[in-house]
């Protein structure tokens, strides 16, 4: 038989103290992996300005801007060249890192038609990421004259210590939320499973659409608790009938 909309929330209702319980103990199992287990780990980022090889009074061609977008690829490998990063591990000790850790959490990128170099470092400190990435940006400015015998980079911007950002490997709030949806998307569907495979007539609605015939009376499910006890039957006799009555 099939059941309405209307049919599986009286179904969620009489149930929803199981669902209530099952995602109140999946929540509280995510918040304490999370807090225990799980290391967050953030993002800092230094921008770099790459400025034009030509005057601005000068006229621009297409040969000049091709120059300056393959300049703009050529600084990027610069960055994450090993006699940028291992000048800049050598001069700071104390950022504790080999340069293959170092190459694992660095992204060097650049947004197209623009002069901007983006460069971002993953971290479970936040800031010792900030300060590596400042630090690498200005490893490259120092360089960049006496590889490419020019002088036109400088930092556009980067990520303020002081304001930490949230971490990118999801925080405590939106593990909650996910755990709090996912718990209660499973427990609903586990019981409408168990309550689909369970053949028992339980109203008179199920019983009329199997038996095929109309239901005439039903009986109350009777709890122990308020039962009335046996009594012993009297029967007396009127006229020439006997009757039985029962308390």
């Amino acid at each position: 038989m099939e059941k309405s909309i209307l049919d599986y929330f009286v179904l969620i209702r009489k149930k929803l103290w199981m669902i209530a319980l099952f995602v109140l103990l999946s929540c509280l199992t995510t918040f304490y992996v999370s807090k225990t287990f799980v290391e967050p780990v953030y993002k800092a980022n230094t921008q770099v300005l790459v400025s034009s090889t030509f005057k601005s009074e000068e006229a621009i061609d297409l040969n000049d801007v091709s120059m300056n977008l393959n300049l703009i690829e050529s600084y990027k490998e610069i960055i994450k060249s090993d006699h940028t990063i291992q000048m800049m591990l050598q001069s700071h000790p104390e950022f504790g890192m080999t340069q293959k850790e170092l190459l694992k959490n660095l992204k060097v990128s650049s947004t197209d038609k623009t002069q901007i170099i983006k460069i971002e470092l993953e971290d479970h400190s936040y800031e010792k990421a900030v300060v590596i990435t400042k630090t690498l940006a200005d490893t490259f400015i120092s360089e960049v004259p006496s590889l490419m015998n020019m002088n036109n980079v400088k930092i556009l911007s980067s990520s303020d210590v002081a304001v930490k950002p949230l971490p990118v490997n999801s925080s405590v709030v939106i593990n909650l939320a996910l755990s709090f949806i996912l718990s209660a998307m499973a427990a609903i569907g586990v019981f409408f499973f168990f309550e689909n495979i369970n053949d028992t007539i339980r109203s008179e609605k199920e019983a009329e659409h199997i038996v095929g015939l109309p239901v005439l009376s039903s009986i109350g499910t009777i709890k122990k608790g308020k039962a009335a006890k046996p009594s012993r039957a009297r029967s007396r006799e009127v006229g020439e009938k006997a009757y039985v009555t029962a308390k």
